[in-house]
């Protein structure tokens, strides 16, 4: 069951750095790659920071920041091995 678990945790990965990497070329048009990377303004209170969707991104692609992460996805060939390259931790 744990393998069932892993393989689906796995393939939410693959599909979510697909995603990440079609907006960041914008391929999609510039509404959702400012919904990836605009601001909100305003305050909040003070707290741990928030874990956002592009931490997940950023995490999983080995990158340190998110101009990296853009650059890796605006090369096609480097994304898709990316992409193919992702492993899950769970239960290692």
């Amino acid at each position: 069951m744990a393998d069932v678990g892993e393989r689906l945790l796995q393939q939410l990965m693959k599909r979510k750095l697909r995603y990440a990497g079609h907006i960041m070329r914008s391929s999609s048009g510039p509404l959702l790659q400012l919904s990836l990377e605009g601001k909100i303004e305003g305050k909040r209170v003070q707290e741990r920071p928030r874990r956002n969707w592009m931490d997940d991104v950023k995490e999983w692609s080995g990158s340190k920041s998110y101009g990296d992460t853009k650059r890796k996805a605006e090369k096609r060939k480097e994304s898709r091995d990316m992409v193919a390259n992702v492993r899950t931790e769970i239960g290692t």
